[in-house]
């Protein structure tokens, strides 16, 4: 059998307009902007897509951001871990979530350890990094249970650091995968060579798009699946500054 999963980060969902302001610095909007929404049902429908995993979606009751996607698709459940405000929208929270085909359970939910980052942009205001973190569910398939862990992890280069210089994080989430191995790995990582800085990570999985996907020509967003295991891929640019990423894999 095939699971047909993808990753999408999706920046609060307001879709990417090419502003160059001052990212930390935006001002923050009122509302979503319905045309990403609208295009991120229609790709599910097209794509015929199982599972989903977020990053940067608004977990916030009246925006319903989830449960228009879910209404408008044929993923009817979901599981969310809501990590911070929104630095998109006004008075909003975001985190990561799971849209499925199938039913879900949660298995885990844990914040990183944060490197409390901070950074003063040129209008004087100082920045400090928000909470990232992973969730880990069970999606039942008939009498299987494929188990995902879907994460955000730390934008350190906006806060003109590196992902090397806060190797403990990379050794808490490496750790993490070694105890719960899942049988596949989403997220927006962050960074472009995350199995080098997890070497029991590296030694169990690969990487399925280790492709550009984000409009800064970085490859920042991946699935992971156990070595051995089929698959293809896709990648999809569409009005995010990340693009959709998409592996078709046999379970």
């Amino acid at each position: 059998m095939k699971l047909k999963i993808a990753n999408y980060n999706i920046s609060g969902g307001f879709y990417n307009d090419k502003d160059q302001t001052e990212y930390l610095d935006k001002e923050r909007v009122d509302n979503v902007d319905d045309k990403l929404l609208n295009q991120i049902i229609e790709t599910i429908n097209n794509e015929n897509i199982d599972v989903i995993c977020f990053e940067e979606i608004i977990t916030t009751d009246r925006i319903e951001y989830i449960k228009r996607i879910c209404d408008g698709t044929n993923l009817k459940n979901y599981e969310f871990y809501e990590l911070s405000e929104s630095n998109i929208v006004k008075d909003t929270n975001c985190g990561i979530a799971v849209l499925s085909k199938y039913p879900l359970e949660v298995i885990k939910r844990e914040l990183f350890p944060n490197p409390a980052l901070t950074k003063t942009t040129k209008s004087g205001k100082t920045y400090y990094l928000y909470d990232k973190g992973y969730m880990i569910v069970n999606i039942s398939i008939d009498d299987k249970k494929v188990k995902l862990l879907t994460h955000h992890g730390f934008p350190y280069r906006t806060f003109d650091s590196t992902a090397e210089d806060n190797i403990q994080v990379f050794e808490f989430f490496d750790n993490r995968i070694d105890e719960h191995k899942p049988d596949i790995i989403t997220g927006d990582f962050n960074v472009e060579d995350m199995m080098v800085l997890m070497p029991n990570t590296k030694s169990n999985y690969i990487r399925t798009i280790n492709k550009v996907t984000t409009v800064e020509g970085k490859k920042l967003d991946d699935i992971l699946i156990h070595k051995n295991i089929n698959y293809s891929s896709n990648v999809l640019k569409l009005l995010s500054d990340h693009f959709m990423v998409i592996s078709e894999i046999e379970i």
